[in-house]
């Protein structure tokens, strides 16, 4: 899945969201970054993350995005201008393998299932990062993705659409064994829930309908979409999902 283009804008509308902003708090609170601190953010998309993430080690620390996706780096940069010590750049993870052992801390947020090779990534982070820094991976299971209030057969093409665009659909599940193998210890997993009722625009849905109708196609995605406002203005509509929070230690 690229991020560009329409889908760039749909996940910086996204990043805007009320859940959004509740999952961030969740990711900073594990991720902890204190004053002065040297921070990578891998896939750090529209920024917002890591603007909280540059507050938080101060001018005397660094905060470290990398995106391959040149609409979110053009984002991260807006939303972080005048942040001290915000580092942001345009690469892939991989380019982390000629920085060793320069992180205190890490984070990928929604970015590991996306990847082809998740611990090839997980590896060039742990080459970058000091021994005892805190690593913070969010990651949906996304076949607990649920949404309520359409037919089945509108709903099935798109699920079967998203699914397919992510190579690692379920990578929380597996995310334990490749943490180890690439030089991780202390992991910790648990859920960061998103429970929606309605498409209002400050919560996570409509964001995630509109991205996942994208991938359907117009066809599928539009009538799928069409009968989701429906349920909507019926008080019928529900979405449900489960982000985790899988966090660990640089051994």
């Amino acid at each position: 899945m690229e991020f560009t283009g329409e889908i760039a804008t749909l996940q910086q509308g996204m990043a805007a969201s009320r859940d959004l902003a509740q999952r961030r708090l969740a990711v900073l609170h594990e991720l902890a970054p204190a004053r002065g601190a040297r921070v990578l953010e891998v896939g750090c998309g529209a920024g917002l993350l890591l603007r909280e993430i540059g507050l938080a080690v101060g001018p005397h620390g660094l905060a470290a995005g990398i995106d391959v996706s040149p609409d979110q780096v053009a984002a991260a940069e807006v939303a972080t201008a005048g942040v001290p010590g915000v580092r942001v750049e345009l690469g892939d993870v991989t380019a982390l393998a000629e920085q060793e052992a320069v992180f205190d801390a890490a984070v990928a947020a929604n970015v590991l299932e996306y990847l082809t090779d998740p611990e090839a990534a997980l590896m060039a982070m742990r080459r970058a990062m000091k021994p005892g820094a805190r690593l913070v991976v969010l990651a949906t299971n996304w076949d607990s993705d649920f949404w309520h209030g359409t037919d089945e057969a509108l709903v099935a093409p798109v699920r079967a659409a998203w699914r397919a665009a992510m190579p690692w659909p379920n990578l929380p599940a597996k995310l334990g064994p490749m943490m180890l193998r690439a030089g991780f210890g202390a992991l910790r997993q648990v859920p960061v829930p998103v429970v929606n009722t309605t498409l209002s625009e400050d919560l996570l849905a409509p964001w995630m309908a509109r991205l996942q109708a994208v991938e359907a196609g117009p066809e599928a995605g539009g009538a799928w979409l069409a009968a989701l406002a429906a349920a909507d203005a019926n008080g019928e509509a529900f979405y449900s999902s489960v982000p985790i929070l899988t966090a660990a230690v640089a051994v």
